[in-house]
């Protein structure tokens, strides 16, 4: 699952209240995520892939870690 369409779950149940469990699994998707964007962008770079493919999984790893350090920032109530 993309960084977006994680990211983009975890917006909605935001809205509708999240508990430890779902923010945990949302987590620990985007790390998967995140982890095989980086795996792809490796790869691109060692056969010198296109810098528009490798720009665009850096912009997704970015989101990524940008969901992970938010659900880090989260306070328990």
């Amino acid at each position: 699952m993309s960084c977006g369409s994680v990211k983009h779950r975890f917006e909605e149940q935001m809205k509708d209240g999240i508990d430890f469990q779902k923010a945990m699994e949302v987590y620990q998707d985007v790390e998967g995520s995140i982890a095989a964007h980086r795996t792809e962008l490796q790869e691109l770079q060692r056969t010198n892939g296109s810098r528009h493919e490798i720009d665009h999984l850096n912009e997704h790893i970015r989101e990524g870690e940008s969901l992970l350090q938010k659900i880090k920032g989260m306070k328990l109530n």
